[in-house]
């Protein structure tokens, strides 16, 4: 969330960013509802100042029908001070982050390939799609999905499963190494969970939401929403930046995506993730950006397959990004490259909203949040299943995965 101050201040800067985010937000509504909301809470002090002043008298019983009066007037206003706080809230969470100086302006197709890291592999024989890898070789049911939990869900078999282990075990073992903590975090969360970190209210339609009438939790779309609401309201030691990350489902709706990559696994309601999250000072976040995009790149080039890093255009960042990068893995089977990695700057937008600070100079101040894909199993499985696969329908194993496995090939079994 923006500061309204600097709203005030920044009125032009804010509506063309709004304008390159494709967000439409009545700015000059904004500061009208805000300078509205300031008369009313200026009444309220004054009431409030005021009744405590009388409450020092003698209680006469004209002080006491004055106070009777005076309680009932600020009862009035202070219930109008919270619809007019309200309604400012509600305009205030439309908005998004400021984008950084270097980020491309407008939709998809302004996305900027930054650089590509790998050869293209070519095959001498028919390349096959990951689903019909996945059925020759008894890795993935997805008619079972189906049947037991409805479309765009399915079950992965037999050395799938262990090779998605193995690339578990890989990133998880590189990421203590580069300073990350582990966190086992909730899968459910509050709503304000989902609105302190961004994902509301603009995300609302891709969430589950369970058990509404009692106590309305929403399953977690990524860990970067509890990893990031694990220091709610807190104020942090940032001597050192504070490193996590966490392995969980995702769950997501998927709402406005029907029609597309229908077969196979790569576009589903649920799929295993691990997330990165870095809580730092100001001065230091773009620094940790692109040490989560070294990271994320080291685990793709370990597994030699070609990428490419693009820096995602103003219109496809969403509301809490400042800036960000996705990686995206030549997939052979599409013969193109399809996201499989992201990371994000989100600066002050989620502490703001969850009151993160640290304290500098006995000073307390917002930290800076960040956020990566360590690994989305789903289409880092796709992308080994494609791009490792041979002419007897065989799928090699990554050399740097091995030592996790048994085996260094999944073939069919005779």
């Amino acid at each position: 969330m923006l500061d309204i101050k600097f709203i005030k201040e920044n009125k032009d800067l804010v509506q063309k960013n709004n304008q390159s985010r494709g967000v439409k937000v009545d700015i000059d509504q904004l500061l009208d509802v805000y300078e509205e909301r300031n008369v009313l809470l200026k009444k309220v002090e004054e009431k409030r100042s005021l009744r405590k002043q009388e409450s020092k008298t003698k209680p006469s019983p004209e002080i006491i029908a004055k106070m009777k009066m005076l309680g009932e007037e600020l009862k009035t206003i202070e219930e109008e001070l919270k619809d007019k706080e309200q309604e400012l809230n509600l305009l205030l969470w439309q908005i998004p982050n400021i984008n950084m100086p270097d980020v491309p302006l407008g939709g998809e197709e302004n996305t900027k390939v930054e650089k590509t890291i790998g050869k293209i592999p070519s095959f001498d024989f028919p390349v096959q799609h990951h689903a019909d890898l996945g059925q020759n070789l008894d890795l993935i049911d997805l008619e079972q999905g189906a049947v037991v939990s409805g479309a765009r869900f399915w079950y992965l078999k037999n050395e799938l499963v262990e090779l998605q282990f193995a690339l578990m075990q890989f990133v998880w073992s590189k990421l203590i190494k580069k300073g990350f903590k582990p966190l086992a975090v909730p899968h459910l969360v509050k709503e304000e969970a989902m609105f302190g970190t961004g994902f509301f209210p603009a995300e609302k339609n891709e969430i589950y939401n369970v058990n509404q009438e009692e106590d309305n939790l929403y399953l977690i779309g990524t860990a970067e929403v509890p990893l990031i609401s694990f220091h709610a309201g807190q104020t942090l030691d940032l001597k050192e930046a504070k490193k996590y990350f966490a392995f969980t489902p995702a769950y997501r709706r998927e709402a406005g995506s029907y029609g597309k990559d229908t077969k196979g696994i790569l576009r589903g309601h649920q799929f295993d993730k691990i997330e990165m999250v870095i809580f730092c000072r100001p001065e230091e976040s773009q620094k940790y950006h692109q040490e989560i995009l070294s990271i994320e790149e080291e685990i793709w080039q370990e597994l030699k397959i070609p990428y490419q890093v693009v820096n995602i255009a103003s219109g496809d960042l969403g509301a809490p990004a400042a800036k960000k990068y996705d990686i995206e893995a030549w997939l052979p089977a599409q013969n193109t490259y399809r996201e499989v990695t992201s990371c994000s700057n989100t600066t002050d937008f989620q502490s703001r909203r969850l009151q993160i600070k640290y304290e500098q100079d006995n000073k307390k101040e917002l930290v800076h949040t960040l956020n990566g894909t360590g690994m989305a199993f789903g289409r880092a499985l796709i992308a080994v299943m494609e791009n490792y696969q041979n002419a007897k329908g065989e799928i090699e194993v990554p050399k740097v995965l091995q030592k996790y496995l048994s085996f260094k090939k999944i073939k069919k079994e005779k």
